[in-house]
């Protein structure tokens, strides 16, 4: 597991170097020279994280850096097919970066938390659609910054080197339209919870309920406010970036308080 999660991480820098170059230095990269660096990576890190969470007797390995390195992985793997169709390469070295932090920590300090989910397919249902719909918030949130460093940048009067860097409106419509596949995953998500779980309102769940079912009136709210009252800009940024603090909280908070206790 050790040496594939160190090739992971080597084609995950290899990939954000080629990125970066584009930005910061006067070398340029296709997109396919990229991208024959970043998908090994990720197919690496998927087997690296399959080795890990997939242990003997049917049991699986859910720590929270694993459940986070999975969250990590569906947010490359969905950032990384949007570079190729919206020419955002800007935020891949985010994303890899978050990666290779995961991978390092998990080939370093190990963490356990064994449980059973063979025999449960609703719970393995309700867990695959909240952490897609959390991955696609926090691809979301990505553009969001994004959109807020262009506009300081703009503001600023900098050059910009435009050609490795979509359109504002473009990036505004695709946060709006990630948004839209983000609600109604996480809509299926809250709505599966109640279906196949007998404890989701018991008072060790509460909070993590709570805080998903507020998120997810954030985001109701700010795409209803979107496309009723024309909301734009900071509003949209500050309201997507709130829901996925709240989904962070809510996925993760939890579980760290009891692995530190």
């Amino acid at each position: 597991m050790l040496i594939v999660a160190l090739l992971g991480i080597g084609c995950y820098l290899l990939a954000t170097t080629l990125v970066l170059q584009q930005f910061f230095t006067t070398q340029t990269h296709t997109p396919r020279r990229v991208l024959m660096v970043a998908w090994p990576a990720i197919v690496l890190h998927m087997l690296a994280l399959g080795m890990t969470i997939l242990q003997a007797q049917s049991v699986q390995n859910l720590s929270v850096i694993n459940v986070a390195s999975l969250v990590a992985l569906l947010i490359n793997i969905g950032l990384t097919i949007i570079s190729q169709r919206q020419n955002s390469w800007i935020l891949l070295p985010f994303a890899y970066a978050f990666a290779v932090v995961l991978l390092f920590s998990n080939s370093v300090t190990p963490s356990h938390y064994l449980t059973s989910l063979g025999d449960r397919p609703g719970l393995v249902i309700h867990i695959a659609l909240a952490l897609l719909s959390y991955a696609m918030m926090s691809i979301a949130s990505l553009f969001a910054l994004l959109q807020v460093y262009l506009n300081y940048q703009l503001k600023q009067r900098r050059k910009l080197n435009l050609q490795n860097v979509p359109p504002l409106l473009r990036i505004e419509k695709q946060l709006v339209r990630l948004l839209q596949i983000g609600g109604v995953l996480l809509t299926l998500s809250i709505s599966s919870g109640f279906l196949f779980l007998d404890n989701m309102l018991a008072p060790s769940n509460l909070d993590k309920v709570g805080l998903s079912v507020i998120a997810w009136c954030i985001y109701a709210t700010l795409l209803w406010g979107h496309y009723y009252r024309g909301w734009r800009g900071q509003r949209l940024v500050i309201m997507t970036l709130t829901g996925n603090v709240l989904l962070a909280v809510a996925y993760f908070g939890s579980r760290l308080l009891q692995s530190m206790l």
